[in-house]
């Protein structure tokens, strides 16, 4: 049996990360520059391939997206819908055991065989994305991702000396931080450039956008329901719909505050009732008080045409 409803591990905060020394940096650069990453992972990926494909269902569904896209918060109404939840047994720290995240390690489906038709599947690092019956794409606004990935790893590192600034820098040019953590993120732009193109192409891809989530969460919801086959298209029996209700209600950024506060959040173990909250803002524009122009002018000028096809600039 799957554990639910995991109490918090309150254990103590996470010491301050740590600076990667000038020479594992200059050694890792290295090795990415001749390929070595790549070649690895390839290797790897040929190896690791059939084991995926034999666990693999006609059913599954991918949700990928970007950290801080609101991957999470989609993956929990995903979580009490399909359950069908009434009791309030999932929460944003046991997540996992509904949605399971199988980040870059695709074949690790194989260990949720369990799970009933629709399995969701979350993965920030797809690796055999063409394989996936159905894709769940979740875009949002570079701008906000940032600023929100910002506070995650001020959070989980206890670092307050990393200003958005050279957090900026260093996702744009590969720098510190993140020479040394989430060494194999695709950046923004790329990643949505080829979840369109994707989409474009006829392969079975629904791209969510946070904003819609934001403005018309039930709406939004629905149109997901349908995609992974939760239930069909056109009329929704009275039961099915009740489903939908609570997963809506519950899904609110007061209802998930509230639920982090009682019960942590995966990404936050340690930090169950510490500082630093999981759930922030849930704001489509709230990038805006905290980041620079200049900072935002920057990430503009780095993603101007996809962000311009994606409908984040005018």
């Amino acid at each position: 049996m799957v554990p639910v409803n995991r109490p918090p591990r309150l254990d103590p905060p996470r010491v301050r990360r740590r600076p990667v020394p000038a020479f594992k940096r200059w050694f890792g650069r290295g090795k990415r520059r001749v390929g070595y990453y790549r070649l690895r992972d390839g290797v790897r990926n040929r190896l690791r391939e059939p084991r995926f494909l034999q666990a693999l269902r006609p059913t599954d569904v991918f949700l990928i997206g970007h950290p801080k896209s609101g991957n999470t918060w989609l993956a929990y109404m995903l979580s009490v819908l399909l359950s069908d939840d009434r009791h309030g047994d999932v929460s944003l720290y046991n997540v996992g055991d509904h949605v399971p995240f199988v980040h870059g390690r695709d074949h690790a489906i194989s260990a949720w065989d369990h799970l009933p038709d629709p399995r969701v599947f979350r993965n920030e690092y797809p690796r055999y994305p063409h394989r996936y019956p159905g894709t769940l794409y979740l875009l949002r606004d570079p701008r906000a991702v940032l600023v929100s990935f910002w506070h995650m790893f001020a959070t989980m590192f206890d670092d307050r000396e990393m200003t958005l600034s050279r957090f900026v820098d260093g996702y744009l040019s590969g720098g510190p931080p993140f020479d040394g953590w989430h060494q194999h993120l695709r950046r923004w732009d790329r990643q949505v450039a080829t979840a369109l193109q994707r989409e474009e192409d006829g392969e079975r891809v629904c791209v969510v956008r946070y904003e819609d989530l934001i403005s018309d969460r039930e709406a939004a919801l629905r149109g997901v329901a349908h995609f992974i086959g939760a239930f069909p298209a056109g009329d929704v029996p009275a039961e099915t719909s009740e489903r939908l209700s609570r997963a809506v209600a519950r899904g609110s950024f007061e209802a998930m505050r509230d639920l982090e506060g009682r019960h942590g959040a995966e990404a936050y173990t340690g930090r169950a009732r510490g500082e630093g909250r999981f759930i922030r803002r849930g704001q489509a524009e709230g990038w805006r008080d905290e980041m620079d122009p200049g900072d935002a002018a920057r990430i503009e000028a780095a993603f101007g045409p996809v962000m311009e096809r994606a409908g984040y600039l005018a």
